[in-house]
């Protein structure tokens, strides 16, 4: 059975706006090592865009692996670092299940809707 992981390209896609003062961001597709660089990428211009208070969006994912993983946990301790919030928006099952197998999702906080991730992330107006 051929490994659908194999190292080549893996199709990722990637969006951003902000909601007042919080960037939402959104990942579809598949967030691994072969998508590491383009996410770290991404995360970065967010970072610089929209600052600490950001809100990720991984309903759309296809497959997480361990490496993406520690990105989104990278991520949340910047947030915190520069004085902001980062939550996650994800269900327990799919790709985004390895949030909760892995432990993450007890120390990062994930919603299971952007509506519900803005209310506690974004700043006060």
């Amino acid at each position: 059975m051929p490994d659908s992981h194999d190292g080549s390209a893996a199709p990722i896609v990637f969006a951003a706006e902000s909601s007042g003062r919080t960037g939402v961001l959104t990942v579809r597709g598949t967030l691994d090592f072969t998508t590491y660089e383009k996410a770290t990428e991404f995360f970065d211009k967010a970072f610089a865009r929209f600052g600490p208070n950001l809100v990720v969006d991984l309903l759309g994912l296809d497959f997480l692996d361990s490496r993406a993983t520690g990105l989104l946990v990278n991520c949340w301790k910047r947030a915190l670092s520069e004085g902001g919030r980062l939550a996650l928006v994800a269900v327990e099952r799919g790709a985004a299940r390895a949030l909760w197998l892995t432990g993450l999702a007890f120390h990062v906080p994930i919603f299971p809707t952007v509506a519900d991730a803005l209310a506690a992330v974004s700043p006060g107006e």
